[in-house]
């Protein structure tokens, strides 16, 4: 028996020594109704005899968890002393292994050691003697233990050290999940600015600003009725908590993991431990925070208060305390935020009964908030801190007293805000010089929107004060927010965008640029940036005509709603490109050897493999748009037709994603890249742009999957080409495809090369195309296909599988892809896209595509050194340049050294030409990164977490473009990285310094 909960008797095997008692006690518990009691006497032993379970890991496994032993310890006085824990055989004469846990506590307290890594010395499979040394300077006294686990897995990652044991997992402070389970690192950490003289009267006169500001924001004032007293009482005593002496009792409060139960036996602890979760408990704090502020009677304040002293500590007594890491704390800020709140509406309350110092010491513990105080270059950005935590972590410094201390605790906090919104460099958190929003090392809008809505309000409390982040900070987490409503139309975002949740029904929320427009322009020149705020106007605007008192703010300072944005925008760390027009978006997004092409779970996302295999979304149609409206349907996705992707398109049961636990950096969840560094893309005046990548899929799957794509925009026009599609899968064909539409009703019609309306259903056509074609879908887009290609079109009823449950789904669809056949070798497209137009301006489009003279555009080149379109209404020729070419002579550009993507605009009244370009390799690595690879030189599946150049800096290369004739730079915003380095041969060679795969342009002139 590996498992220990105390309810009837002392368990066969347990011993003490001859002065110390062992027996059953009601009187406390953390499952059950009873725990062991421990009355001890001086150097006291406790001895469990029996195996311990406890075996080797075994690399390879599928599993990465680690046996460990976790218990809970009840310690009715802090003392300064410690239990030691050994562990070894009997008849040996001497432990395997070992570890101490301080006592220098009162209350509940746990540990989770692996046996492996947390403890001194070597355990061993034949250990079958568990012995507990007690306090060795106490004289008498007694401790409580319950639900001990002898020998259980548990994720490496999660085990955290706190007070009580120091050495648990000590490689935690410099994991990815840090900036939960380093609560005590960042409480030693050491405090470097100087203490100030005095308090000034302006910074006491922001201290109650920030205090105002804080209590606004968070409280919430209601009518209060007798049933809101009744219903809170109800909810209060379903806790089970009462008092006996200066003792308190209740039901155990827990986080939901319940990470060390064994699999076996999850649901029988769960059930005997009969546990509140941390969240509904916080959850109830704060509403009896609110109805407490907003009451105006008397004894109903009395009853309130003491329903939230006894909810405080118990919580203390459950050992959310100061000091406590609960085995572990690893995403424990979402069950907790509801405290931090709560705790400060109720600090009047907490002083008059002697608690607030208690609480506000366990906020500041909890919400990390010693973290401030970490050097300025080991600062790192996170979403999850910014959404959960960072507001208690505020709170705990307001609350202090008004000493020169809380200055300095809160210039720390600023600076230390300011350094987490700079642009982060490699793939850290937690925003990019482009605008993108990183968490789990990548571009990720699901938890970009609560991190904005955790980080935007504290921008505004400090905002005019002496407290406000930097100018650079505020800038970038700015640019981040203007970015998100451009990626989202009007409020969802592109499906690509989804990681692993692809519902299509993620969304923005409004609320957080009202914050930033209320926190003032960067430069802190002006109390609203108005520019947000018309954003925030453009997105708040209701429906009913209401408003709310900030919408009715902004507009009486003269701020109207901006118009649906409208341009270019290449995203290069999210790998992604954006194009709007009046109300529509298209976006195409993209995968490297630095970004992963999909994130999957156990649970989530289980056949999105494609997802960013060049996937382009055209997000036009609802009032608001809406991917749904737009042609996105969960139910019956056709999960191998991405629009724009190209793909294998496999069975459903081939494509569903074989989730690892690959290291111990990662969980079970599977983030695949590429070995390609080219993916991303270019724009030019803000207007146009393009966007290419090299597609190969990884070998966890598909490793001889590979093509070469682009995809250019000009105003209404969408060009995409490939070439080079290669595979060796010769069951099933690859294919690129066109589009993938929900339809509402079957009777929903496309239009094929002109003729009437396809309005039947089921309706399937292929073609061998002799002539060029056109098909108007079902959303209002058309599509231009040139002879020589084999085209599918399809309304069909389609049959998938839920990404999350694995259970059946079905719905009608419209879809139309290209055909290269199984195992293709040398394949490629051509394609053109209208976006929003009717049937005759797609007759009108294909007509003129028939004359050199009048084509919209022409293919100059589509092989595997490049790509290349000119756009005749804008002048301009676009190049992705797969790889460097001496000999390109296409256009203005006769040579180019680096693959690049290259951009340029004829001025027809000056001459003079519009250059704009982007190497778009992050170069967070040079070569080739040899643990991605077997014995045998196959490239294996690794976990990013685990990347040494997740953390690095872009490196700066040099980008050559040979121009043909004799340029001058006019203009550019790039400053010096752009030059002009000589003039030979008529020919003129412009060099650009990149750097973060950030486009650069400028204006050239003739040269004499």
């Amino acid at each position: 028996m590996y498992i220990y909960s105390f309810e009837q008797e002392v368990p066969a095997g347990w011993s003490s020594d001859g002065q110390s008692r062992l027996s059953i006690s009601g009187d406390r518990y953390k499952d059950g109704a009873h725990s062991l009691r421990w009355d001890y006497k001086e150097r006291p032993r406790l001895t469990v005899s029996g195996p311990i379970g406890f075996r080797p890991f075994q690399e390879g496994s599928v599993s990465q968890a680690r046996d460990s032993f976790a218990v809970w310890i009840y310690n009715p006085r802090p003392l300064q002393d410690k239990l030691t824990f050994e562990f070894g055989r009997s008849g040996r004469g001497q432990a395997d292994c070992r570890f101490d846990f301080h006592l220098d506590f009162r209350g509940w307290r746990t540990v989770w050691a692996a046996y492996e890594r947390d403890m001194d010395g070597t355990p061993h499979p034949d250990m079958d003697t568990l012995t507990i040394h007690g306090p060795q300077s106490a004289g008498e006294g007694t401790l409580y233990i319950d639900q001990l686990l002898l020998c259980t897995p548990i994720d490496p990652r999660f085990h955290t050290r706190d007070f009580q044991a120091p050495a648990v997992n000590l490689r935690a402070d410099n994991a990815a999940n840090a900036h939960w389970l380093s609560l005590y690192a960042f409480e030693r950490l050491e405090r470097c600015l100087p203490l100030p003289d005095e308090v000034t009267p302006e910074q006491s006169a922001a201290h109650l600003k920030m205090n105002e500001r804080y209590e606004v924001f968070f409280f919430r004032k209601r009518n209060v009725a007798p049933d809101d007293i009744e219903r809170l009482e109800h909810d209060f005593a379903a806790y089970g908590i009462s008092r006996r002496g200066d003792a308190i009792t209740g039901r155990p409060v827990e986080l939901p993991f319940f990470d060390h139960f064994p699999a076996a036996d999850k649901e029988r602890l769960k059930a005997l431990a009969n546990s509140v979760q941390l969240i509904e408990y916080t959850k109830l704090m704060r509403r009896i925070a609110d109805v407490y502020r907003s009451a105006d009677r008397e004894d109903w304040k009395r009853k309130l208060a003491g329903m939230f002293i006894d909810l405080v500590d118990h919580l203390e007594d459950q050992g959310w305390a100061y000091g406590s890491s609960q085995g572990t704390v690893h995403h424990f800020g979402y069950s907790f935020r509801e405290y931090y709140p709560a705790v400060f509406l109720m600090r009047e309350v907490l002083k008059e009964h002697g608690r607030l110092e208690l609480s506000r010491r366990t906020m500041y513990w909890y919400s990390g908030t010693g973290r401030i105080h970490t050097p300025l270059a080991e600062v790192e950005g996170n979403i999850d801190i910014f959404n959960t935590t960072l507001h208690g972590m505020l709170a705990s410094l307001l609350m202090l007293d008004e000493t020169p201390y809380k200055v300095r605790e809160l210039s720390a906090f600023r600076l230390w805000l300011s350094q987490s919104l700079l642009p982060a460099r490699g793939l850290r958190a937690a925003y990019k010089i482009d605008g993108s929003a990183y968490h789990h090392v990548n571009h990720y809008p699901a938890y970009a929107v609560g991190g904005f809505q955790g980080v935007t309000p504290v921008m505004y409390f400090l905002g005019g004060t002496p407290y406000r982040v930097t100018e650079e900070a505020h800038k970038t987490a700015r640019r981040a927010l203007l970015a998100m409503r451009l990626y989202s139309n009007k409020y969802e975002w592109l499906v690509s965008l989804s990681a692993r949740h692809p519902t299509g029904k993620w969304a923005l929320d409004p609320e957080p640029f009202a914050y930033m427009a209320l926190a003032g322009t960067p430069d802190g020149t002006r109390d609203i940036d108005e520019e947000v705020a018309a954003a925030y106007l453009r997105l708040a605007a209701p429906a009913s005509g209401e408003s709310s008192d900030t919408v009715r703010r902004l507009m009486a300072a003269g701020i109207r709603p901006e118009a649906d944005p409208s341009g270019h925008w290449a995203m290069n760390y999210a790998a992604l490109a954006l194009h709007r027009r009046d109300s529509w978006l298209a976006g195409v997004r993209g995968h490297s050897r630095y970004l992963w092409a999909n994130e999957t779970y156990v649970s989530a996302n289980l056949y999105g493999r494609y997802i960013s295999h060049g996937h382009l979304q055209i997000m036009s149609q609802g009032d608001p748009v809406t991917n749904e409206a737009s042609g996105y349907s969960h139910d019956g996705w056709d999960w191998n037709r991405w629009p724009g992707t190209t793909t294998v398109h496999k069975p459903i049961a081939e494509l569903r994603s074989d989730v690892r636990n690959v290291d111990t950096f990662s969980g079970f969840e599977e983030m695949l890249i590429s070995d390609e560094s080219y993916a991303g893309g270019l724009h030019l005046e803000g207007r146009n742009g393009m966007f290419a990548m090299k597609l190969h899929e990884h070998p966890k799957y598909e490793g001889t999957h590979r093509a070469r794509k682009s995809y250019f925009f000009f105003d209404n026009r969408i060009v995409c080409l490939g070439s080079d599609i290669e595979n060796a899968e010769s069951r099933y064909a690859t294919e690129t495809t066109l589009f993938q539409n929900h339809l509402a009703g079957g009777n929903e019609a496309i239009r094929l090369n002109g003729e009437p309306p396809v309005d039947e259903f089921p309706y399937s056509r292929k073609m061998e195309l002799d002539n060029p074609a056109s098909i108007l879908d079902n959303k209002g887009n058309g599509y231009y296909i040139p002879r020589g290609q084999r085209l599918s079109v399809s309304k069909a009823t389609q049959h998938s599988k839920h990404q999350s449950t694995d259970a059946d789904t079905e719905g009608n669809f419209a879809a139309a892809w290209l055909d290269h056949g199984t195992a293709p070798d040398g394949e490629g497209y051509e394609y053109a896209i209208l976006v929003g137009v009717g049937a005759e301006q797609l007759v009108r489009f294909c007509e003129a595509m028939r004359s050199p003279d009048e084509a919209a555009y022409r293919v100059l080149n589509k092989d595997r050194l490049a790509h290349i379109v000119e756009d005749r209404a804008s002048r301009t020729t676009a190049y992705a340049f797969f790889e460097a070419n001496e000999s390109v002579d296409i256009g203005h550009v006769a040579a180019v050294d680096t693959p690049s993507m290259v951009m340029i605009r004829e001025e027809p009244e000056s001459g003079g030409l519009i250059v704009s370009a982007v190497d778009p390799d992050l170069r967070l690595y040079e070569g080739v990164e040899e643990d991605q690879y077997d014995e045998h030189g196959n490239r294996i599946e690794v976990s990013l977490y685990s990347r040494r150049w997740v953390h690095a800096e872009s490196k700066e290369h040099t980008l050559r473009l040979t121009l043909k004739g004799r340029w001058s730079r006019k203009a550019s915003d790039a400053g010096d990285a752009v030059r002009i380095v000589s003039h030979a041969d008529d020919r003129t060679v412009v060099e650009w310094t990149c750097k973060d795969a950030m486009p650069m342009e400028c204006r050239l002139e003739k040269s004499l």
